[in-house]
């Protein structure tokens, strides 16, 4: 019984205590309120009038960072308001006119709930801001693009374009200065299709690295990117042949040729490339072709695709063996489709054939079974002496037939030569 009786009263005691104490602060607050001392660390400043220092080409150095502490004095109500977060100092930059570095004088703003009357500033450190003012510059850099992933099989990717092609850049002159061009990089495996987004880019400096500076400002924050990926082919080149001279065409054992280049990729859409199994490049007449030939052609390619190999011309190599000649004059020469009103007479009387064919065929071979044929259709010829190519062929023997060229000069003359 007596333990319970003591412990109310022990509780009332603390009441009392905290009641105590609550009106001696008030009063020391409010009643008693003594003037006191404080510094205040660490007040960073503030700084206006940027926009005018950049109009004449200068700017403050991202290097400076202005703080202050300020040592005040007043009554304890008041000074119990002030943070370094509601102080508020500003030094104007308007006023300087040339780099380097400056003094400025800096203004103090209190909080709306403290009137400066209320307040001595009995110290401040330190007591003016000193700042580094720059050189600052513009210019514009080229964007480049860097691929890192891969593309996946059949597929290449070609080259970069940028939307805008270069950004703007501005900072300090020397900071600027540094910088080669921005970088975009793109990083995707087993690519099929083209890349066409908005991406960020880096700063690369004159020595290759990345430039972290906060104090380059870019503009446009990003860019288009375009990275085309196409489909690639592998496709074969072909050549037709004209039989002659004794070769039947290509299956012929007496025959032997090679393309260079023997292919070229191309690159496109899958539908585009569906069309392109071979590319010809055209005929040769193998009546031309006396021991070895070469013959270049142009690669013929649409629009639609593009010659990734970057070749445009081929070259095909022709070779005729295992084959005989032999040299026989003819003088069976017939100038035919004579234009209506002329007379064509040949002043080539006769001429000497190449035949080549087997040992066998050549020994069946008669001059009267050469024929010579010049036709005049379409030609538009003067009057007197003209030289033209003959068409020169072999009848009636298998395994054999004419090589070489041969031109036929005759007179062209006005009337029916009666």
């Amino acid at each position: 019984m007596e333990h319970s009786s003591k412990t109310p009263n022990k509780a009332l005691y603390i009441a009392l205590s905290i009641v105590v104490a609550c009106a001696l602060w008030l009063y020391v607050r409010n009643v008693d309120n003594p003037d006191r001392k404080v510094t205040i660390y660490n007040i960073p400043v503030t700084f206006v009038g940027e926009d005018v220092l950049n109009s004449n080409g200068l700017m403050l150095s991202q290097e400076a960072r202005a703080s202050v502490d300020l040592e005040v004095q007043g009554k304890w109500s008041i000074l119990s308001r002030l943070r370094r977060d509601n102080i508020i100092i500003t030094a104007d930059l308007s006023r300087i006119v040339t780099e380097g570095r400056s003094n400025l004088a800096y203004d103090i703003t209190w909080p709306n709930t403290v009137s400066s009357s209320n307040i001595s500033v009995l110290d401040r450190d330190p007591f003016y801001v000193s700042v580094d003012i720059v050189r600052s510059t513009t210019k514009n850099v080229d964007i480049r693009g860097v691929f890192t992933g891969s593309v996946a099989k059949g597929y290449q990717a070609g080259e970069f374009s940028f939307q805008p092609a270069t950004i703007e850049i501005s900072g300090e002159e020397a900071a600027v200065g540094r910088v080669a061009f921005a970088q975009v990089t793109v990083n995707r495996k087993n690519l099929n299709e083209s890349v066409r987004e908005d991406m960020s880019y880096v700063l690369i400096g004159q020595d290759g690295e990345v430039i972290e500076d906060k104090g380059i400002s870019a503009a446009p924050a990003t860019v288009n990117v375009s990275l085309p990926v196409v489909m690639v082919k592998d496709v074969p080149l072909t050549v037709d042949f004209t039989p002659g001279g004794g070769v039947t065409g290509e299956e012929d054992s007496h025959l032997d040729y090679k393309v260079e280049p023997a292919s070229i990729i191309l690159s496109g859409s899958e539908t585009e490339l569906a069309a392109y199994t071979s590319i010809n490049l055209g005929a040769i007449d193998l009546a031309k072709v006396v021991g070895t030939a070469s013959f270049s052609f142009p690669i013929p390619l649409g629009q639609d695709v593009e010659n990734v190999s970057g070749v445009e011309e081929a070259t095909v190599t022709v070779t005729v063996k295992g084959l005989e000649t032999t040299t026989m004059e003819t003088s069976g020469i017939e100038i035919i489709n004579v234009p209506r009103g002329y007379t064509a007479t040949p002043v080539t009387q006769t001429i000497r054939v190449q035949v080549r064919g087997t040992e066998e065929a050549l020994n069946r071979v008669l001059p009267q079974y050469i024929q010579v044929v010049v036709d005049l259709k379409d030609l538009s010829l003067p009057e007197g002496q003209n030289v033209q190519t003959a068409k020169v062929s072999l009848n009636g023997v298998a395994d054999a037939g004419v090589i070489g060229e041969y031109k036929i000069a005759f007179t062209l003359t006005e009337g029916d030569g009666s």
